[in-house]
């Protein structure tokens, strides 16, 4: 999970940085600025839907398991 979440940080910061050079610097074309924004975005969506299913698959096993401290 801890994982999940650093790369999901880093692909954040990373979009953002290339939203900042895009302003400041214009260092690509507007085709190629919104193709790095989105495949940025989507590799962000899927890495939050990857760790939303380990943690309901984590909880689901831990429910089942008697693991569960309440």
């Amino acid at each position: 999970m801890k994982t999940g979440i650093s790369i999901g940080t880093v692909l954040f910061v990373a979009a953002v940085l290339i939203g900042i050079v895009q302003l400041w610097f214009m260092p690509w074309s507007r085709d190629i600025f919104l193709k790095l924004e989105l495949t940025v975005g989507a590799a962000f969506l899927i890495d939050v839907a990857i760790c939303f299913v380990i943690r309901e698959f984590d909880a689901e096993r831990a429910n089942r398991g008697g693991g569960r401290l309440d």
